[in-house]
């Protein structure tokens, strides 16, 4: 009888505690969050000064191209260069913006003529990017962000 009494006290203590440790885990779960972030975009681009008071994101995007564009090419026409030979290329430059809004040659894509005849192509795009104004950075989930991207540089004479 004794062993009945403590095999049924037993049971009853089994079931209600699986109901408690139910209870505590339907308590202390963890919320979903959404955790895939697309590395391939970002919120807002990287910005001129003159560029951040354009409402639309398209068009920011643009004037941020034009503006970079302008900047390296109307710095690389101050050194003059010149060839005898002609020349119809384009060289990719990468460049990247830090989350600071500091730019930097990252990589630099220019073929084996172009680089024979302006062996020194490469300094003077370094001092030009270094001359470049601190930017606004890209801004990913409302955090600056490093980016980066490819700036085709046609030369032609």
């Amino acid at each position: 009888m004794l062993k009945n009494i403590f095999t049924a006290v037993f049971c009853l203590v089994l079931i209600t505690s699986c109901d408690f440790f139910t209870e505590t885990a339907k308590k202390n779960s963890i919320p979903k969050t959404d955790t895939i972030v697309d590395f391939n975009s970002v919120d807002a681009f990287p910005l001129f000064p003159s560029c951040k008071d354009i409402p639309s994101r398209k068009k920011q995007q643009i004037c941020f191209q034009l503006k970079m564009s302008q900047y390296i090419y109307a710095t690389l026409n101050k050194f003059k260069l010149t060839t005898n030979e002609v020349i119809n290329d384009t060289i990719l430059v990468k460049l990247k913006i830090n989350l600071l809004g500091k730019t930097s040659l990252s990589g630099l894509k220019i073929s084996k003529k172009t680089k024979d005849l302006f062996p020194k192509f490469d300094s003077l795009l370094k001092v030009s990017i270094a001359k470049l104004p601190i930017l606004s950075p890209a801004i990913k989930r409302n955090m600056p962000v490093t980016t980066e991207f490819t700036l085709p540089i046609i030369l032609k004479n």
